[in-house]
């Protein structure tokens, strides 16, 4: 059994909408997801994008991604036997799209609502 389907037994049972926010909780995954929505990048340029976050937390949340099936860490060698590690999301991860689409606007909607009260 996966980690995410392990920590998402809270209730002694496995409950799938526990599951999802399972694999999504985390205080950077969202940011790295968004990124590996639009294309696929280095570790040193998602870190770029998440200044605030550690290289080691970067490094966490992304291995939680992985072992969950979400984001492939692909390794190139070139022919100068450089290695090369890329990451972009597996099938699963891009089925995770919709949904983080759809969670985005709803944040918005929600903001703009308390923002007005």
């Amino acid at each position: 059994m996966n980690r995410a389907i392990q920590r998402s037994m809270k209730h002694h049972e496995i409950c799938p909408l526990d599951t999802t926010l399972e694999i999504l909780s985390g205080k950077w995954k969202s940011v790295i997801l968004c990124r590996l929505m639009a294309k696929n990048l280095h570790f040193n340029e998602l870190h770029r994008f998440m200044s605030m976050c550690s290289k080691r937390m970067l490094a966490i949340q992304l291995k939680q991604l992985v072992s969950d099936d979400i984001v492939k860490k692909n390794i190139l060698i070139t022919n100068e036997s450089q290695i090369t590690i890329i990451y972009s999301l597996t099938s699963l991860g891009e089925s995770l799209v919709p949904i983080i689409r759809q969670m985005d606007t709803w944040g918005e909607k929600y903001i703009k609502i308390e923002n007005q009260n």
